[in-house]
Parts: structure tokens; C-alpha cells; sequence
């Protein structure tokens, strides 16, 4: 929908809750009918639904202009609408994009902006990462030998429940192990840079945020392990994060790539 049907869509809809809210005032909430001195009241009546007849046709003509933007661009029309798309099937769209091997033919363009927006230091505009999805039940991971890299993406797209200690075991199992096998330096093991590792927490809405379970130790672990994840956990939204790096990768596509914006569009659409 265009901005000059969404404005005039917004100047109906605004004027209808004008025209209520005043008719409420002045014959519900003033004292004025019950000391006489209104007007009558099927006057009053009278104007609210020539007032409000006047919104319908404004609204009307808001709806035949969408109509008609529909015809010709289809703008309504949405692929993802026709079926529930699961967790793991959102969590292989986007590692499907991140993943420069992948077909889209686009290589590290959708990688390298996800990977600026996160602030993760790049040696170049080729860098050699990994990208998987449910390996060891995590949703996606992407990982890079040189310089050492772990991204863990944890996906609740459907709101799926936190698991027992899920969080930590995947900071365990990805970043302090893989830390540790590689004789890093000893701030890394319990304080890494997050410019190369970082876990994330993909959520539709600010309120899913993990929990205190899913982010501590199970009781049976060495206790010289920290009882909660020292790498602090990145709390990130679809209609926010994912919404900005969409429409940036869009920037940066060939115009005539009609498949691949078009898919990127009406994923973006999706979520917004």
C-alpha cells in the first residue's frame, strides 16, 4: 500500500474516532441533558450518523483505491500465508540466507550485513564461516575457523518453552569447549570479545526473553564452571532485527533479481 493511501486511510480512521469521541462527550459524559439544556437528543443523533455516513465514504474510496494497487501489484498476496511455518522451517530460511553456499547465488552478501549489524569483526568480504542448522539441537550456528567465531542462534519464532538449561549447554558445548581446545587466551574462556562470539535470542516479541533456567548450570556440573552464561545474551526481534537486515540485504540486490527480492519482500512482510 502506498503512503498517500495509507495517509488518507489514517485521516477516515482518525476522523471516525474524532466524531465518536465527541458525540460520547457531549451526550454521555455533560450534564447538560440532565439539567435541559442540550439540544435534542435525536438531533444530536442525527449529526453522529451523517458524520459518520461521511467517514464511510471516505473510507470507501480508501478501499477502492487499495483495491485497485492490489490489481496491479498484488500487494496483498503473500506466499507464507498459505501454511504454518514451523520453527525449524524459519530457522532454515534464514540460515538458508546466511549461508554464502546456498543458491540464492548471492554468496556473503546476506552473512557480511547480518554480521555488521551484530558487530562482528570481519577480516574480509569473503570470510570463511559455517553455517549449519540443528546440528546438536541448535537452531543455527555459524562458526569460522580464523579468526576463532561462534554465533549461536537460538529461534523462538513460535514461542516454543526454554528448555532445561538449553542455553548454557550451547555456550558450553560451542563457545567454552572450542575456547578451551584451542588454547586461547585465558580472558577468552569466561569473558570472550563478543566482536567473535556472541549468542542470540530470536524472538517475535520483547517479552520472550529467556528465562533464568535455560541460561544456568545444571547442579551436577564441575562446579568450578560459572552457575549462569558469562557471555551475555543478546535479546533480538523479527519485526525489529531481522525486519532491518532484510530490508538493508534488499539494498544491495541486483534489481533484476526479481525471485530474490520477491521471496526476501514477502518473508519481510511476514514479520512486519
Amino acid at each position: 500500500m502506498n503512503s498517500e493511501i495509507l495517509l488518507n486511510a489514517a485521516r477516515s480512521v482518525n476522523l471516525f474516532v474524532e466524531i465518536k469521541r465527541k458525540f460520547l462527550k457531549e451526550n454521555l459524559f455533560s450534564g447538560d441533558l440532565l439539567n435541559g439544556y442540550s439540544r435534542n437528543l435525536s438531533e444530536r443523533r442525527e449529526d453522529f450518523l451523517i458524520n459518520t455516513e461521511d467517514f464511510l465514504n471516505q473510507f470507501q474510496v480508501v478501499q477502492h483505491k487499495s483495491n485497485i494497487k492490489n490489481s496491479e501489484t498484488s500487494y496483498n498476496f503473500n506466499v507464507f500465508s498459505f501454511f504454518t511455518i514451523s520453527e525449524k522451517q524459519h530457522s532454515y530460511i534464514l540460515a538458508y540466507l546466511l549461508n554464502p553456499a546456498s543458491q540464492h547465488g548471492q554468496g556473503h552478501l546476506f552473512l557480511n550485513i547480518f554480521l555488521d549489524l551484530l558487530g562482528i569483526e570481519r577480516i574480509s568480504d569473503k570470510d570463511n564461516w559455517i553455517v549449519t542448522t540443528e546440528k546438536g539441537r541448535i537452531d543455527i550456528l555459524l562458526k569460522r575457523i580464523y579468526p576463532h567465531s561462534v554465533i549461536v542462534i537460538e529461534n523462538k519464532s513460535n514461542y516454543a518453552s526454554d528448555q532445561n538449561h538449553q542455553l548454557y549447554r550451547y555456550w558450553h558445548q560451542e563457545i567454552y569447549r572450542t575456547i578451551m581446545e584451542r588454547h586461547l587466551p585465558a580472558d577468552y574462556i569466561l569473558n570472550p570479545p563478543q566482536k567473535y562470539y556472541q549468542l542470540l535470542y530470536l524472538s517475535p516479541e520483547y517479552w520472550k526473553i529467556p528465562n533464568t533456567n535455560t541460561l544456568s548450570k545444571p547442579v551436577e556440573w564441575d562446579q568450578e564452571l560459572p552457575d549462569t552464561i558469562p557471555v551475555k545474551t543478546k535479546h533480538l526481534l523479527f519485526d525489529d532485527f531481522i525486519y532491518n537486515w532484510l530490508k538493508k540485504s534488499l539494498d544491495y540486490l541486483p534489481v533484476k533479481n526479481y525471485r530474490m527480492r520477491e521471496f526476501v519482500e514477502q518473508y519481510i512482510e511476514y514479520w512486519n
